[in-house]
């Protein structure tokens, strides 16, 4: 939970170094001979958006992208810690249930409600 709680800014996103073919016909790139760029990408709205990282501002986006990662790591445990907690609370909640009306003379108690009708006011 302290990991969370820290205020340091973070960016969603993954900061990775794009290669690609520009297609211009006498270009190195078709020799194998790719186009680098560094390049910042999330799903916005459903959409995968890349965007371009000058080399200036890329350790930074790499800080922010790596605290957003270190947060969710930490978000992810807490959730399943949550989830089995509350596993053992049910757990304690089912042992304490008691049926009701109590059945009579072996009959469950829903076998009851068929035998005697509905319920009159």
């Amino acid at each position: 939970m302290r990991r969370m709680q820290r205020t340091e800014a973070m960016c969603p996103g993954s900061l990775y170094l794009l290669r690609r073919r520009c297609g211009k016909a006498q270009c190195r790139c078709l020799q194998g001979e790719l186009h680098a760029t560094w390049v910042l990408t999330r799903s916005e709205a459903g959409l995968v958006r890349l965007y371009r990282v000058p080399e200036t501002e890329r350790a930074a986006v790499r800080r922010l992208t790596d605290a957003y990662r270190e947060w969710q790591r930490a978000r992810a445990a807490l959730v399943k810690s949550m989830s089995e907690l509350l596993g053992e609370l049910d757990a304690l909640a089912e042992g304490r249930l008691q049926p009701w009306p109590a059945s009579k003379a072996g009959k469950p108690a829903a076998d009851k409600e068929a035998t005697d009708g509905p319920a009159r006011h």
